[in-house]
């Protein structure tokens, strides 16, 4: 097993422009939010695919959050697809719905390859906040049914650890929170009760606790795990944790952790993480 760990302040260039062939809102279930936009770069035979899933604590924001960044340029560029999907808001329906939605998106855009002319052999999955704890757990129980592995996990900035969140926050040196652990709060309303009085309902719905669940031979795929050294949402001790657990893990693919320095919860620092990913995600495509 291979890990690595990174210390970033560094600005990185990202590409241009770039018409990306798109098909936008494509059901993937029958559930209202349940569709995806795909974004294929041209003049690429059966590009690799990453899969999109983005934050805003589980009850806001949509698929559009990977315009952010220029990501859709920067992969596209890259000659990698993406699928940037929606799933159920906590509002809606509490957790485990979120995770039967990663679990249909994945099916459908594995089912779908040959029809919109990318590789499903070659895949992966990045999230961002909210939308990087439903990666973990998708990469994770991926990896628990063995036959459908992931090749890549990209998280910015997971709460992985839902009964810690609070916890954590008090343990680092991050300054000016505010009353973040007023309830009710996001990752409550996730589980659809007050996460400091049902620690066995937060833990079951935290990737991280699932994760130890596994036997140690589950290969997990190549990780990326990104986190601002000043994030005032999710402190970096659920980043840091989690990474500490997968490189324990014989059977892991290479771990890498890049803690952004001056960075808090996303933000223009993000920018310059932009292009490590897609490094990233080219040589896990390429192994």
């Amino acid at each position: 097993m291979k890990t690595t760990c990174w210390m970033t302040g560094l600005a990185l260039a990202v590409a241009g422009p770039v018409m990306a062939d798109s098909h936008l809102d494509i059901a993937y279930g029958e559930g209202a939010r349940q569709q995806l936009d795909l974004y294929l770069p041209e003049n690429v035979d059966t590009p690799p695919i990453v899969v999109f899933v983005h934050g805003g604590r589980w009850f806001r924001n949509d698929k559009s959050q990977i315009a952010l960044y220029d990501r859709i340029t920067a992969l596209n560029d890259a000659g990698i697809a993406i699928a940037s999907i929606n799933y159920t808001f906590s509002d809606q329906a509490i957790w485990p719905a979120q995770r039967d939605d990663l679990r249909a998106a994945l099916t459908f855009v594995r089912d779908h390859a040959d029809e919109y002319g990318y590789d499903n052999g070659d895949m992966a999955v990045w999230g961002q906040s909210s939308g990087a704890h439903l990666a973990l757990w998708a990469a994770f129980d991926q990896a628990a049914s063995g036959d459908v592995a992931l090749d890549a996990l990209i998280s910015w900035y997971a709460p992985s650890d839902l009964y810690q969140i609070i916890p954590d926050r008090a343990a680092d040196d991050v300054k000016d929170r505010g009353d973040l652990a007023k309830e009710p709060t996001p990752e409550s309303q996730l589980i659809g009760a007050p996460v400091p009085e049902n620690r066995a309902l937060a833990d079951a719905a935290s990737p991280l606790k699932f994760l130890e669940t596994l036997p140690e031979g589950t290969e997990l795929p190549a990780t990326l795990l990104v986190h601002g050294d000043q994030d005032f949402v999710i402190s970096p001790l659920q980043t840091e944790r989690l990474y500490d657990a997968m490189t324990q893990r014989a059977a892991s693919g290479p771990v890498a952790l890049r803690i952004v320095e001056g960075a808090g919860h996303g933000g223009d620092l993000f920018n310059a993480e932009v292009a490590p990913v897609v490094a990233f995600l080219k040589d896990a495509f390429n192994d």
